[in-house]
Parts: structure tokens; C-alpha cells; sequence
């Protein structure tokens, strides 16, 4: 308490606080390594969980996925789920469902909550699809679903099933060599697809604002069936590409191509569009959470915080525009006097470019210059 006699000196902060957003992307397995118990475990990056791995001889699923993750040359935190592989089918789904619904125990046992959730060579099946879709809702993460199937009109058919933002589908599988059987082997996608999305996202400071799509694949030496790609034509990769599916197309490399989500607001169906809303609402939650249980002018603060962050991001090209404004209708005096506050926050992101059109025009305004040249 200040003292009754003398000179009491106080220090308070009247500015805006730097709000930082994490370029990191955690990247969650559920799958089977022989040897090891059934829980979770946690890496800090993907050498170090590899290396685990095959110090235990832990053959299985994660050892392939891990495997597949540090071919795209990735550093990322790593969280296993691992589960055993029960007398049936019925044993083993409920066995995988059970290991991804742990993940949500992940922040509490560990810090960090997985931003990308994978099931290899078991999220095909589709109560493993529900629960990676159902765990990702919950942690505000993307899961990724490997369609089974074998040929585009029964990935088309599959992909009907599925209506989120929060899951990314993919098809066909892709050919790898695997140092487990010494040959090439045809192997889900999804691990190399996180890798690949976790490299994006720590390019750059703001990686995690743009596409993985249309970026090469390490490691993959081609595809369980011919995915047809004709530029500037009806073909099969534009098809699944069309249905929200995920694909492999060979041009100056196999590359990843397409990453929408399902959802049925075509405004979600941008994956990058909903991945930099949630980074942004996550860094803001934070970066604000210091005027909580504050003097209510502490809010001047808050939002002065906010809106520079919008304003870096803007100059990065991340957003086009943003504005922020106390929210007048649900700012009441009842609202107000319960501590109740409400700041709306308006942004567009820089659009991702899907297509581009070429339009060739044949035009006669240069006839004199040749008549000119040729004298």
C-alpha cells in the first residue's frame, strides 16, 4: 500500500501494445509406432521427432508420415497421437477416433495446439473424416482427409459428403520411395501436404497469408492414377479442383493444386482467407487480453493495439483494407455498465489469384508499320 508520508510513485502504460501473430504451425499425427504407448507425444521440431521414431524401431504409420513431413525440408513443432490397431476395423476406427480427439489436451499437457490435423492412411474412412472435422472445429485448426477414391468420379462422389471450412480433401495418392520397403509405394497425402503447408507459413514473417497451391511436392515421383492437367482447359485436376478437391498435377514438378475448403459460404472456401482470419482473431485475443479486469479508458489501448497490427498487415499486402469501430448498437448503457464492450473489426484480405484470362486479340493497327519497313 502507498506509504501515508513522503513521495508514492506510480508506473502505468498509456500506449499501444505490439500484437505479434505466430508464423509457426504445429502439426498434429494420429497413427500407429509398434513399441510405443498410446498417448500423446511432443517434439519441438520434425528432426527430433523423427529421430525418436527410429531410435525405437517404432514401425507404423507415424514413422512414414514423419518421414513424408521432412522431405518438404520443414522445422515445425510436432504433436503424435498414437494409438494400436484393434482385432477389427470397427476397433481400429474407434482406436484413431479416440487418439485425434486427444489432441484437445494438447495445449494443456504440452503449450502448443496443433494447427493441422492428419490422420495418414486412415482418414479415408469416414468416422475418422467426422472426427478430424469435429476436432478441428473445436481447436480452430485445419484437418486434411485423404479420399479413397480410386478414380475422379468416386473422389467426386466422396467429396459430396464433406460442407466445412475446416478440412482440406485430397486425391488421388502419390507415388514415393519408401525406405521401409526398399521401392517405390504409393502413400496418402496429407502428411506431405501439412509439411508443405507448415513450410509455407514459415517462408516469411507472413507466410501463413499465402497459398500452398501450386507449389512442388518433395519427394513425390508421381500419382496412384494419371490426374489429367490441360492449362486453359476442361481437365480432371480442374474438375477435383472444382469440387473443393485437392490434387497432384505434373508441371516443372508434382505440385499441390488447389486448397479449398468445402464450405458452403464460397467466402470460406479459401482456405488462406480462413486461416488469416484466424490468426488474426487468435494474435488480437491475446494482444488485448491485458485490458481484462482493467479500468474500462485501458480499452483505448486495445483497440489502438489492434489497429496497428491492421496496419502492419496492410502495408505487408496481407490485408486491403481494414477498419475498427466500437460497435454503437450493442455498446449500451446496460452493456456498458455490466462491462460488457464490443469492438467490431473489418478486414479484406489480398485476394489469392485463381485464375488469370489471357485474352489474344488479332489487330491490323500495325500494317503501316511494315509497309514502312519493307520500304
Amino acid at each position: 500500500m502507498a506509504a501515508q508520508f513522503g513521495v508514492n510513485a506510480t508506473i502505468t502504460a498509456e500506449a499501444a501494445r505490439p500484437i505479434s501473430i505466430e508464423s509457426i504451425t504445429p502439426i498434429g499425427i494420429a497413427g500407429t509406432a509398434e513399441g510405443i504407448e498410446d498417448e500423446l507425444y511432443f517434439y519441438g521440431s520434425v528432426t527430433a521427432a523423427k529421430k525418436a521414431l527410429e531410435a525405437a524401431e517404432a514401425a507404423g504409420s507415424l514413422l512414414r508420415a514423419i518421414r513424408a513431413i521432412d522431405e518438404q525440408s520443414v522445422e515445425t513443432p510436432i504433436i503424435f497421437s498414437v494409438f494400436t490397431e484393434g482385432g477389427s476395423e470397427g476397433e481400429t476406427t474407434t482406436a484413431c477416433r479416440n487418439a485425434i480427439e486427444a489432441f484437445r489436451n494438447a495445449s494443456g499437457e504440452f503449450g502448443y495446439t496443433p494447427n493441422i490435423l492428419i490422420a495418414p492412411e486412415y482418414s479415408h474412412i469416414a468416422a475418422v473424416a467426422s472426427t478430424l472435422q469435429g476436432e478441428a472445429e473445436r481447436l480452430s485448426a485445419t484437418g486434411v482427409v485423404d479420399l479413397g477414391g480410386v478414380n475422379e468420379s468416386a473422389a467426386l462422389t466422396q467429396a459430396d459428403a464433406f460442407g466445412t471450412k475446416r478440412l482440406i480433401l485430397l486425391n488421388p495418392k502419390v507415388k514415393v520411395y519408401s525406405e521401409e520397403q526398399n521401392d517405390y509405394v504409393y502413400e496418402p497425402l496429407s502428411a506431405r501436404y501439412a509439411g508443405l503447408r507448415a513450410k509455407t507459413d514459415g517462408e516469411s514473417e507472413y507466410g501463413w497469408a499465402d497459398s500452398a497451391s501450386n507449389r512442388v511436392l518433395n519427394g513425390v515421383f508421381g500419382t496412384q492414377r494419371p490426374v489429367e492437367f490441360v492449362m486453359g482447359a476442361d481437365c480432371e485436376a480442374d474438375r477435383l479442383r472444382t469440387a473443393h478437391i485437392g490434387t497432384v498435377i505434373r508441371q516443372e514438378g508434382f505440385r499441390l493444386w488447389g486448397e479449398e475448403t468445402t464450405d458452403q459460404d464460397t467466402i470460406w472456401q479459401d482456405l488462406t482467407r480462413v486461416r488469416v482470419f484466424d490468426r488474426v482473431s487468435e494474435a488480437c485475443q491475446k494482444g488485448v487480453f491485458f485490458a481484462v479486469d482493467k479500468k474500462a479508458d485501458q480499452l483505448l489501448y486495445a483497440k489502438l493495439s489492434v489497429e496497428e497490427l491492421l496496419r502492419a498487415l496492410k502495408g505487408a499486402s496481407v490485408l486491403i483494407g481494414y477498419d475498427v469501430e466500437w460497435n454503437a448498437a450493442q455498446n449500451t448503457l446496460a452493456n456498458i455498465t455490466a462491462g460488457k464492450f464490443y469492438l467490431d473489426v473489418r478486414m479484406q484480405n489480398m485476394p489469392i489469384v485463381k485464375t488469370l484470362e489471357l485474352n489474344f486479340i488479332y489487330s491490323d493497327a500495325w500494317g503501316e508499320e511494315l509497309m514502312n519497313s519493307i520500304g
